[in-house]
């Protein structure tokens, strides 16, 4: 990455710390503060307030109670867990034969389960909002993974878990980056 964009990706960064990323640590502040695991599950898998994630929408209440169900029945072996990536791995294991609950929903279940264990990702897990943000950095997807070191410098400021949020919406900021002219509103859905 030329040096120019490099310092557009910084002030891109910025822009992120300063908009998305407080509302992000509020939101898994939450999972954080939870009195129960079972509250943890219950809300990573419905929502707070009754109100579906809109990453979650598609999927539906049916399949996502059908992941809580899942989820409480094995919470045991979530309180067990010693690391997000063993976590993760539990979540896809125990929602595996729920249609739909797929890639994102693994990774956006895991991250609110793991903040209320206080399990962090150590790299950045990619799904297909991640993969374009990362193809658009020139940065390699290969494994489904990218460690922190991958990412272009001004990335590594950010922990893995807003790494991930960054490059998830970093269509939001691809024109930007482009150097478009800067009159472009940002989104607020995200």
């Amino acid at each position: 990455m030329n040096r120019a964009k490099n310092t557009s990706l910084a002030s891109l960064i910025r822009v992120y710390r300063y908009k998305y990323g407080p509302r992000l640590i509020a939101y898994l502040d939450y999972f954080e503060r939870l009195n129960s695991l079972d509250d943890a599950i219950r809300f990573a898998c419905h929502g707070r307030d009754g109100k579906i994630h809109s990453h979650q929408r598609r999927i539906g209440r049916v399949k996502l109670e059908q992941a809580r169900k899942s989820l409480v029945k094995h919470s045991d072996e979530i309180a067990a867990c010693e690391s997000f990536g063993e976590l993760l791995n539990l979540v896809e294991k125990r929602t595996a034969r729920i249609e739909r609950f797929g890639v994102l929903t693994v990774y956006d279940t895991s991250l609110r389960l793991g903040a209320h264990l206080k399990l962090w990702p150590e790299i950045v897990y990619l799904h297909a909002g991640t993969k374009k943000g990362c193809k658009a950095l020139g940065v390699d997807t290969g494994d489904g993974t990218v460690d922190m070191e991958g990412l272009p410098k001004p990335l590594r400021v950010l922990v893995p878990y807003q790494a991930e949020d960054f490059l998830c919406i970093f269509k939001i900021f691809k024109a930007q980056l482009a150097g478009a002219s800067g009159k472009g509103k940002f989104c607020a859905s995200n």
